[in-house]
Parts: C-alpha cells; structure tokens; sequence
C-alpha cells in the first residue's frame, strides 16, 4: 500500500475537496484530471489518509536526517581543517624532527618513492613531516605553497627550502630539502647520491634557490 501511494504522490497531484463535496481527484503533472470521483465517509478512507500521512512524515524525516547528516559531514571537515591549521603553529621539538631526517641518510633515491626503502625529494619531507602530525603536499612545487615564506637569511632547523634544479619542467620549483642549520640542509638529492646532506651556500644549490618556508615553528 505504501509503495502505490508513494507512486502517485510523485507520478500525480493527489487532492481532496473540502468535506462538503467528498470528491477524490487524481491530476497529472501538467494538472488535466485523470480521474474523479465522489467517495463517502468510511474506514477504509480513513486508513488510506492514516497512511498518507505517516508516508508524508517518514519521508520528511528521512530527508531531515540527509540534512543533519550532511551538517555533521561538515562540520567534520571545518575540524580537521582547525585541527591541521593548529597543529601548524604548535611549536616542536626540531632536534626530534632532525634526528628522524638523519635517521635516513645515505637512504636510496627512488622517483616517486614515499618510504624508507625509497624516497624522492619531496615523498622524503612528506614522510618527516607526517612523523612529526603534520601534513603537507605530495610535489616539491605544492610544498612551496603551504607555510609561511621566510628570507634565506633568517632561516630555522625544520624549514622547507626549494630550488629549481630542472628548467625543462616548466615549473617554478623541482626539489626541496629540509634546513637543518649551520647553513646545511638534507635532501634527497639523486639516484647516483641519494639521501645526503649539503651546504645551501657552498654548492650549486646556492644559485639554484628559489625560496624558503616554515610549517612548524
């Protein structure tokens, strides 16, 4: 009984005149009736309209619900956005976060590589960074864009450093590294030399440095 009357309140306007008249009216969409007909007061009428109505009130709570559930997905969200953005000025412990950088030195250079048995440039800070509860991008040139831009002359253990080391790649930044102090950072820097550790101002990274970040203080 439920499934036909859901058919006609979506397939059909199901009206009823005032008690005077007791007439029982299907329409279309477009509004031509389809059929009418005088019904008299009895049991049957009154479940029918019993059932209507719970249909009615089921279907609107059930929609309420989707609503609710759809505000609470949300919310979920925004949190997680204002948990992340808190977390990002908490201030860590960066002899922690170096230690677990070195713990990989002489590590292998993988393309793509996001693990310890294999690490590119920027799965490398991904990696260190997740250790510590925070999370940044995949790619070197994404990385660059979270944090806040400090000078090269200014710069904390623990911040990003960028550089463009492959013009060919029409990108603004293709590696990155963490500074670890002392003007030193630890990359991983190439297949042939892997996870090492290099001077940013005696090196050729010197000339190929674009910028610098700080995520965590």
């Amino acid at each position: 009984m439920k499934n036909l009357i859901l058919y006609l309140i979506i397939c059909t306007s199901f009206s009823l005149a005032t008690s005077n008249n007791n007439i029982f009216i299907i329409k279309d969409k477009d509004g031509k009736v389809l059929k009418g007909k005088r019904i008299t007061h009895n049991k049957n009428y009154d479940k029918l309209l019993a059932e209507q109505a719970a249909l009615l009130k089921e279907l609107a709570r059930n929609k309420l619900l989707a609503e609710q559930n759809s505000i609470l997905n949300d919310l979920d969200k925004l949190e997680s956005k204002r948990s992340n953005l808190a977390k990002s000025a908490i201030d860590y412990n960066k002899e922690n976060i170096l230690t677990n950088a070195k713990k990989h030195l002489g590590g292998k250079y993988v393309w793509g590589g996001t693990h310890p048995k294999g690490f590119d440039c920027s799965g490398y800070m991904q990696y260190i960074y997740k250790k510590e509860g925070v999370s940044i991008p995949r790619t070197a040139n994404a990385q660059s864009k979270v944090g806040k831009e400090v000078s090269r002359f200014s710069l904390k253990k623990g911040d990003l450093l960028f550089f463009l080391t492959d013009k060919s790649r029409n990108m603004p930044v293709t590696h990155v590294g963490m500074y670890i102090g002392d003007g030193n950072f630890i990359h991983a820097a190439s297949k042939k030399k892997g996870i090492i550790i290099t001077s940013l101002d005696d090196s050729r990274y010197s000339l190929l440095f674009v910028k610098a970040t700080r995520v965590i203080k």
